[in-house]
């Protein structure tokens, strides 16, 4: 009998082009408003479309690095940074007739909600990530905010090329919790999303620096950990407040922010 071939979904996402990767309909809307009033867009009023859109994010600091990065002595790490460098009219040139996102998943269904609930709990994280950085009066805010909002990126999109796979990942998930999520990953995509993750950002000519912020930035730090734990929080958040283990969360991040765990989870409240 002949053997079954293995998944290739991973090896298939890793492989994708930049210019492949969709961005959210509010975002292709609302970047072509702009281009017909090109004169009074700036690089905070574009970042602040970008942050919305963690694919965009993405496609902005991917094309800012694989443009200037050979010619950079410091590697430009933020969004803003990256519109600031790149300049208005260059970046409409580069940025119009993108695929949408919508468009790429409505043909499988369940699999545009499931995206857009992926980027629904990564603003939810990276807004709370932001709160935590701002409590602790940290200089970093806009790259912890943007290690949070990319963090998943790669499931996402996962959604957006492989709608099947991700629907029988998610299924796996909830019927053998038991089970490590690197081995369910393995098991259906033929590799995990974090190995996809890390050759899709270094063939993008993404540098060293900016990859570790995409996945998690300053991973020892108390940066990384307002990062790790605003993931968590968002992810145990999508049970609702009463999910068992959001009372671990919060007396984590007390620790680090050096607040009670109601203190927290009024912060994270006023955050979302």
């Amino acid at each position: 009998m002949e053997t079954p071939a293995p998944p290739l979904a991973a090896h298939l996402l890793a492989r994708l082009e930049p210019c492949a990767v969709p961005v959210l309909l509010t975002s292709a809307t609302t970047l072509a408003r702009w281009a017909l009033r090109p004169d009074e867009a700036d690089a905070s009023r574009l970042a602040d479309v970008a942050l919305r859109d963690p694919l965009l994010c993405l496609r902005v600091l991917q094309h800012v690095a694989a443009a200037f990065g050979s010619r950079l002595s410091t590697p430009v790490q933020t969004v803003t940074g990256a519109l600031v460098l790149l300049g208005i009219e260059p970046f409409f040139r580069a940025f119009t007739g993108l695929p949408v996102l919508e468009e790429r998943t409505a043909a499988h269904p369940g699999a545009t909600a499931a995206a857009l609930a992926c980027v629904t709990r990564a603003h939810a994280a990276a807004r709370i990530a932001t709160a935590f950085a701002v409590h602790r009066q940290d200089d970093d805010v806009e790259l912890l905010h943007q290690a949070a909002l990319l963090h998943d990126f790669t499931e996402l999109l996962l959604w957006c090329e492989a709608p099947r796979e991700a629907a029988a990942l998610k299924v796996l998930r909830q019927q053998e919790p038991q089970r490590g999520d690197e081995e369910l990953q393995r098991s259906v995509l033929g590799g995990t999303l974090e190995e996809v993750a890390a050759e899709w950002l270094e063939r993008w000519q993404l540098p060293p620096g900016l990859c570790a912020t995409a996945r998690s930035w300053d991973p020892e730090g108390p940066g990384g950990r307002s990062v790790r734990l605003a993931l968590r929080i968002a992810r145990h958040l999508d049970k609702g407040w009463g999910n068992a283990l959001l009372a671990a969360d919060l007396e984590r991040a007390g620790g680090l922010l050096n607040l009670p765990p109601a203190g927290v989870a009024s912060l994270v409240r006023h955050a979302l």
